[in-house]
């Protein structure tokens, strides 16, 4: 084999590093996994710009600090081995809804610092595989959970910074959020109440909603995981819930059972034992004015008789058992079973 000339070997240079270049697109800067457009200043990304041969094999690419406002819808198609995206600090106000379709190996989506307004349903759909999500410092008012629910394998969700309403129309989201993450940084602007508070102050607010549903099991096609329909407004001291799902009703039926059945069944106990005493009370009370009653009160008129009798010559005592009476210098002996004079033992006489 003959030997290549200086002059060949630096033609063939050319012409390989012309071919790597073509197939990086400008002014981008391209690696074996990964392309650099960060910091270029680009307002706007052509259609076919990341369609060259070896694309589908990029794992990481950057386009952070640039200027763009949004994106062709099916800029990201070509890149179906992505597994890093970073779109921050740009001017993102709008994202189409299928623009990640084809993105279904990504884990890490960087957004953080633009000026996303709305995430449209439908939007991670096919992102099962998604470990983080940074929106930090954007234009978020609410979410839709429908938007979300799809993001079983997130680890992390970073929201703060945006101008959250924390209203029963973002409450599904925080609740979705309790099952999916560990913690989330949310922070609450507005109402007044809630300012400055982290988002799952809106777990203990109740509010009117149809049930919600949660499904937690992925599929490789769109994954609608929870689906309702929510009233937007509470007042500012109490509100009033019908969103529960089927086993929160269960638990809150049992706790019903083990807490308040308990009590009012000690309540009824103690008001029937108060009821029985009374009622013992009663009974005595009126047994022994009875008695009271007919020992003041004569029981024949025999009685009255001797009672009238005995009054006139003030003999003394008359009660039970026998007693001497003394009027005057005469004196007897009575005896009685009861409080009323019965029978005389011995006539009065002179002493």
């Amino acid at each position: 084999m003959a030997l290549m000339t200086p002059g060949l070997l630096a033609i063939l240079g050319v012409t390989i590093l012309g071919a790597a270049s073509r197939d990086c697109p400008s002014p981008c800067k391209c690696y074996p996994e990964d392309a650099d457009c960060s910091n270029k200043s680009l307002t706007f990304l052509r259609n076919a710009m990341f369609n060259w041969t070896g694309a589908e094999r990029l794992s990481e690419l950057s386009l952070e600090n640039n200027q763009l406002t949004s994106f062709p819808a099916h800029i990201f198609d070509p890149l179906v081995g992505l597994k890093t995206l970073n779109l921050n600090h740009n001017q993102l106000q709008v994202l189409e809804v299928d623009v990640f379709s084809k993105l279904r190996n990504l884990k890490f989506l960087d957004m953080k610092d633009n000026h996303l307004t709305t995430l449209p349903v439908g939007l991670f759909d096919f992102q099962n595989k998604l470990i983080s999500l940074d929106l930090r410092n954007n234009l978020l008012t609410t979410l839709d959970v429908n938007a979300v629910s799809s993001l079983l394998s997130l680890d992390v969700f970073a929201i703060k910074g945006n101008p959250l309403i924390c209203d029963c129309t973002l409450q599904p989201v925080v609740h979705w959020s309790l099952v999916i993450l560990e913690n989330n940084d949310a922070v609450c602007r507005s109402p007044p109440q809630y300012r400055g508070l982290s988002w799952y102050v809106l777990t203990g607010v109740l509010c009117s909603a149809v049930s919600t549903t949660v499904n937690t099991t992925p599929s490789t096609d769109s994954l609608t995981a929870i689906d309702l329909e929510m009233s937007t407004s509470f007042d500012d001291n109490s509100t009033e819930l019908s969103s529960y799902n089927d086993t929160q009703k269960e638990n809150d039926h049992v706790n019903v059972f083990s807490g308040g059945s308990i009590i009012v069944v000690a309540v009824s106990l103690l008001c029937i034992i108060v009821f029985a005493v009374a009622l013992v009370l009663i009974f005595w009370y009126r047994r022994l004015s009875a008695r009271v009653t007919n020992s003041s009160v004569p029981n024949s008129e025999q009685d009255k008789g001797l009672e009238e009798f005995y009054d006139d010559i003030n003999i003394e005592g008359h009660y039970e058992y026998s007693q001497i009476g003394n009027k005057e210098g005469k004196s007897c002996t009575i005896d009685s079973d009861h409080d009323t004079v019965r029978y005389v033992l011995r006539p009065c006489s002179n002493v």
